[in-house]
């Protein structure tokens, strides 16, 4: 822009009343501050659209299906049917809860109140265990059950005339109670012709699916043969008004920036290595693909979290980023002068090379996450 002095180091300045440098500081304020909250709106308005045209999507339990192995659930003691009834003495009725919950004590010492074979019992998450690898993902998963929810078109079970909330009852004869049942069978049988028997509504109903052949690697790098339909799991959906979808739009924004304010102290702080909490264009790319292969709403939800992210990082007080060019600003209204142009010019050149290596150092995060 002309008469700003940005990252292109242009310090040539005519002093014309339609330069940057000419207006006000109120104005140039305005300027500066408009990317970034055009970032926060933006992921407001998709939050909010998401909300309104899906509604609330709801896991409807609370009892844990899967544990995984080694992590920080196995040391916190959770066990394969625990019903978790509180976190921190605030009830939670759904999955949902449970996340939010967690999410919002993440390091601190938690306090989970399960229901175990009839008798409750309460289970510590400690704090000092934050430091360690991965332990800000609470690696538990609700089960599901066996029934449809999001069909993806083109694949066998579209074909087949499945549709959303069909329950499967049973697959070559074999009774299925609940999702880890019933995928189990799909994928150790691709290829082969499977008799679904599912009702829809009260009628009961069968009908033959050939699981696509996939290629799967595991997490020992083997890989395997396995059956898929192209069905996901189903969740309960809440209709909410547009009113309730721009209150939900709104708070998911300010969750994910506070997510982001956490993350940055954590890494500033120590207490998680940068490793586990950054990452760049190739892990945006990997987001990307998965959240797509997810379906629209869950990409768009990623975009909303991009352009909120984008907004918190561009604001932060590091010279050539737009909230570099603010302190600039804030300093001229507080001392009423400017800083001089030599000084604009020496910070931007620092803040260039700060944004340089921190691109560098990035990459490499990226690289590495992606081959080790």
């Amino acid at each position: 822009m002309s008469g700003m002095i940005d990252e292109s180091l242009d310090g040539t300045l005519t002093g014309a009343d339609y330069e940057f440098s000419s207006k006000p500081v109120w104005q140039r304020i305005v300027i500066i501050t408009a990317g970034v909250v055009m970032n926060f709106l933006l992921a407001i308005l998709i939050l909010t659209m998401v909300n309104f045209i899906e509604g609330e999507q709801i896991a409807p339990t609370t009892t844990i299906g899967f544990i995984g192995k080694g992590g920080i659930a196995q040391k916190i003691g959770f066990k394969k049917g625990d019903e978790i009834l509180s976190i921190q003495g605030q009830d939670v009725h759904s999955w949902n809860d449970i996340q939010a919950a967690f999410i919002e004590h993440l390091n601190e010492t938690i306090n989970f109140r399960v229901l175990r074979d009839g008798k409750p019992l309460n289970l510590l998450y400690k704090k000092e265990w934050f430091k360690e690898k991965n332990a800000e993902i609470l690696d538990i998963a609700w089960m599901p059950e066996a029934k449809v929810g999001q069909v993806v078109s083109g694949m066998p079970a579209a074909q087949a005339g499945l549709q959303t909330g069909d329950q499967i009852v049973s697959i070559d004869g074999k009774p299925v109670s609940n999702w880890s049942d019933m995928t189990k069978i799909i994928q150790e049988n691709p290829g082969k012709s499977l008799v679904f028997d599912y009702k829809r509504g009260e009628k009961l109903q069968s009908v033959d699916i050939i699981p696509d052949s996939t290629h799967e690697t595991d997490s020992l790098g083997v890989v395997h043969n396995v059956g898929k339909i192209g069905v996901g799991i189903y969740y309960e959906r809440r209709e909410v008004d547009f009113f309730q979808a721009v209150a939900k739009g709104v708070e998911g924004t300010f969750t994910l920036l506070g997510l982001n304010i956490k993350g940055l102290w954590w890494v500033i702080s120590g207490t998680k290595p940068a490793s586990e909490v950054i990452g760049g264009p190739i892990m945006i790319a990997k987001l990307a693909q998965d959240a797509a292969s997810e379906g629209w709403e869950q990409l768009w939800s990623l975009t909303a979290a991009l352009s909120a992210i984008l907004a918190f990082f561009n604001i932060l007080p590091i010279p050539a980023l737009d909230g570099g060019h603010l302190l600039f600003l804030l300093i001229e209204a507080v001392t009423r002068k400017p800083v001089s142009t030599r000084a604009k010019i020496l910070v931007q050149q620092i803040g260039m090379a700060i944004l340089l290596t921190l691109i560098v150092f990035i990459l490499y995060i990226d690289i590495r996450r992606l081959l080790f």
